[in-house]
C-alpha cells in the first residue's frame, strides 16, 4: 500500500484542538444568515467586511485585501489565530446583473470535524445519506437536425407539466449546449423506489418526445451531427472563453482537438473545445456527514477511485456515436470526448484550502486568476502540466462545499457514471453507490483517514480500496472498448468479470452492512446485486441482442452488452464505422425512441 495523498489523523486532531469545530460552525452559520439577509441589497458593491465581522463577532478578512471588488476572492474568519474559509467571491467575468452579494458563495465544509468528534455533530451516527441524481440527455429532430432554442424551451415546459401529473420531480435544467438538458432524480432510498423514480422520468421523456416531435438521446454522448451550439447565457459564454484560454496553453490539447475533428468527420472543423465536449452523464450527489472536509476527501479517494466505481461506469456505458459517425474502435465515446480538454484530466484527490499543503494559495489563486467560476471547481486543482488549472471535468467526481440553503449541505458528487436508457441498471448503480458510502462513512468514523485497517480486510480493500491512477485509466479504457465484456481489476490485483465482481460484493455487503445500524434488510441488498447479476449473467443464458430487446422485451430487458447492441444495430442498417453517416446513426436513435415508447407508453 503506497502513501495516500490524504491528511493524517494526527494533523486532523491537532487542527481540531486548535480550532474547535463548534466555533467554526457558529461562524459559518452566522455568515450564511448575514449574506442571505444582504443578498437583495443592490446598493452593496464591495464585500461588507465590517457588517460581516460584527455579525460573526470575529474579524472577517479577504485573502487578497488589495484586490478590486471585480476580482475573485476568498472570505475568511479566524479561530484562535487560525484562518478558515467562510466563502468565495467569483470574479466579475462570471457575474451578470444580480446584486453583488448573490455572488458570495458559502463554503460549508468544516475542516475541524474529524473522526474523533463527528459523533458530536448533528450527524452522530452512520445512516443512509440522501442521494439524488441528474440525468443529462440530448434533444434532436427525427431527421437528425438540432432543435431551436424555442423548441428546447417548449420541451422543458412540457416535461415539467407531465412530471407534475406523474408525481415525479419536475425540475429540468439546461446544459451548456443548446441541445442538452438534465432531468433531476429526487432523493430516495432503496432499489425499488429508485427504479420507479427513474422509470417515471423515462416515461415522461417518452411522452414529451411524442408530443414535441423531438427525440431524447439518452446516451453517454450526443450522437448525431450538429454545430453543437452553446446557449447564450453569459455565464456559459465566459466559461467557454476560459476553456479556450486554458486549453490553448497546452499544444497537446490543440493537437488532440484536431485529431478528434478528423476522427468524427467534423466539417467545418471546430476550434472550440466545448463544442466537442459532447459527453452526457448521470451525476450522483450524496450528503456528507457533519460537513467534514476530511470525510469528503477520504470518500472521494476510496469510493470514486475504486474498482466499484470502474465497474459501475462499465455497467452504464454504451454509445459509439459522435457527430453522425460510429467510432471504429470504441463502444463508448464519453471518456474519449472528455479527454479532448485539459480540464478532463484524471484527479487523484481534491485539494482542501485547509487540509492540503499550499491549499489556500492554490484554491484562492484559481478564483483570483479567473480560471474557475465556482468554489467547488477551485478544489479540483492540478498543476502536473506546469500550469495551475482546474480539472473540473475530471472523470471521477468532486466534493461540493458551495451549496446554498439553510441546511448548508455538502455533497460528494460522482461524475463518472454515464446516462443509460435502462432504469434498472441506473437504479442498481445509484443504490450500490449509496450502500458503499454507508461502509465508507462507518469506516471513517472508526479509523479516520488511516487506510491500514482497510488494507488488512482483503475483500473491503479489493472492492473499495483506491486504485492507482494508471489502473483506473486502464479499466476505463477497456470498458470504453468492451463495455460490460471488460474485466475488472481490484485494488489487490485480482482480475474478474463484472458478474463475478458484483457477486463478491453482494456477499461482502451482507457481512459488512449487518454490523452497521442502518435500515437495510438482506433483501434490500439482494435487490441491488441480484438485479445486477440478472442483467450481466442471466441464468437463462439468453441476452438482449437488439435495441428493442434491451429496452422493452419482458424477458431480456437490461441484459446484454449495450455498446455492442448499438454498434450492431448500426451495422445491420448498412453503416460503416468511421464513415460520416448521420442518417444511419439517426435511424438507431429512432429505434431507441420507438423502443422507449413501446416500453413506457403501451403498457
Amino acid at each position: 500500500m503506497s502513501q495516500a495523498p490524504l491528511p493524517s489523523n494526527d494533523f486532523l486532531q491537532r487542527l481540531s484542538a486548535d480550532m474547535p469545530w463548534q466555533e467554526i460552525e457558529q461562524q459559518k452559520r452566522d455568515f450564511q444568515q448575514t449574506i442571505k439577509a444582504l443578498e437583495t441589497d443592490k446598493t452593496i458593491s464591495n464585500v461588507p467586511l465590517d457588517k460581516l465581522s460584527e455579525a460573526l463577532d470575529a474579524p472577517v478578512s479577504l485573502l487578497y485585501p488589495e484586490a478590486s471588488s471585480d476580482d475573485g476572492n476568498v472570505l475568511m474568519a479566524e479561530v484562535n489565530g487560525h484562518r478558515h474559509v467562510l466563502g468565495a467571491l467569483v470574479s466579475k467575468r462570471y457575474r451578470s446583473d444580480k446584486p453583488f452579494m448573490k455572488y458570495v458563495m458559502p463554503y460549508n465544509f468544516n475542516p475541524s470535524v474529524n473522526h474523533t468528534n463527528l459523533d458530536q455533530t448533528d450527524d452522530p451516527v452512520t445512516r443512509m445519506r440522501s442521494l439524488g441524481a441528474e440525468l443529462e440527455l440530448g434533444l434532436v429532430h427525427p431527421d437528425g437536425s438540432p432543435p431551436s432554442e424555442a423548441e428546447v424551451r417548449e420541451y422543458m415546459l412540457l416535461y415539467r407539466e407531465h412530471a407534475e401529473k406523474s408525481g415525479i420531480t419536475p425540475q429540468v435544467d439546461r446544459e451548456a449546449s443548446q441541445y442538452q438538458i438534465e432531468a433531476h432524480v429526487s432523493p430516495v432510498i432503496g432499489y425499488e423506489k429508485t427504479r420507479l423514480a427513474l422509470g417515471g422520468i423515462l416515461t415522461v421523456l417518452a411522452r414529451v418526445s411524442v408530443q414535441s416531435g423531438l427525440r431524447a438521446c439518452i446516451l453517454p454522448a450526443y450522437p448525431v451531427g450538429s454545430d453543437f451550439k452553446l446557449t447564450e447565457d453569459p455565464k456559459v459564454q465566459t466559461a467557454v472563453d476560459v476553456m479556450q484560454e486554458v486549453n490553448n496553453l497546452f499544444p497537446l490539447y490543440r493537437e488532440r482537438l484536431k485529431e478528434v475533428n478528423v476522427r468524427y468527420n467534423v466539417n467545418p472543423p471546430t476550434d472550440i473545445y466545448v463544442q466537442m465536449f459532447r459527453n452526457q452523464g448521470c451525476h450522483i450527489h450524496l450528503d456528507l456527514a457533519g460537513r467534514s472536509e476530511a470525510l469528503g476527501m477520504f470518500a472521494f479517494y476510496t469510493m470514486l477511485r475504486s474498482a466499484s466505481a470502474a465497474a459501475n461506469a462499465a455497467v452504464l456505458k454504451g454509445s459509439p456515436f459522435v457527430n453522425g459517425t460510429c467510432d471504429p474502435e470504441l463502444l463508448c465515446t464519453r471518456e474519449y470526448l472528455r479527454s479532448v480538454t485539459v480540464t478532463g484530466r484524471y484527479l487523484e484527490v481534491p485539494l482542501s484550502p485547509h487540509l492540503s499543503e499550499h491549499g489556500l494559495e492554490h484554491f484562492g489563486g484559481l478564483l483570483n486568476r479567473e480560471r474557475v467560476n465556482a468554489p467547488a471547481r477551485a478544489m479540483l486543482y492540478s498543476d502536473d502540466l506546469g500550469e495551475p488549472i482546474s480539472v473540473m471535468h475530471n472523470p471521477i467526481g468532486r466534493i461540493r462545499p458551495d451549496l446554498s440553503g439553510t441546511k448548508r449541505i455538502c455533497t460528494l458528487e460522482s461524475t463518472g457514471m454515464p446516462t443509460n436508457p435502462s432504469a434498472a441498471r441506473m437504479a442498481a448503480i445509484l443504490c450500490d453507490f449509496e450502500y458503499s458510502h454507508v461502509l465508507i462513512e462507518d469506516y471513517y468514523r472508526k479509523y479516520g483517514t488511516d487506510l491500514g485497517p482497510m488494507y488488512e480486510d482483503k475483500d473491503m480493500w479489493a472492492i473499495l480500496g483506491p486504485l492507482s491512477t494508471e489502473t483506473f485509466i486502464r479499466l476505463q479504457d477497456m470498458s470504453d472498448r468492451e463495455c460490460t465484456d471488460a474485466p475488472i481489476i481490484t485494488a489487490d490485483g485480482r482480475e474478474m468479470s463484472l458478474a463475478d465482481f458484483y457477486e463478491m460484493k453482494r456477499r461482502f455487503m451482507h457481512r459488512a452492512l449487518h454490523k452497521i445500524n442502518v435500515p437495510l434488510s438482506p433483501r434490500d441488498i439482494d435487490d441491488v446485486y441480484v438485479s445486477l447479476q440478472r442483467m450481466l449473467a442471466p441464468l437463462s443464458g439468453y441476452y438482449a441482442n437488439t435495441i428493442h430487446e434491451f429496452i422493452a422485451d419482458l424477458k431480456l430487458k437490461s441484459t446484454g452488452n449495450w455498446g455492442k447492441i448499438l454498434k450492431n444495430a448500426f451495422l445491420d442498417l448498412g453503416g460503416v464505422p468511421g464513415k460520416y453517416q448521420p442518417e444511419v446513426v439517426m435511424k438507431v436513435v429512432n429505434q431507441m425512441h420507438d423502443a422507449l415508447c413501446a416500453r413506457y407508453l403501451q403498457q
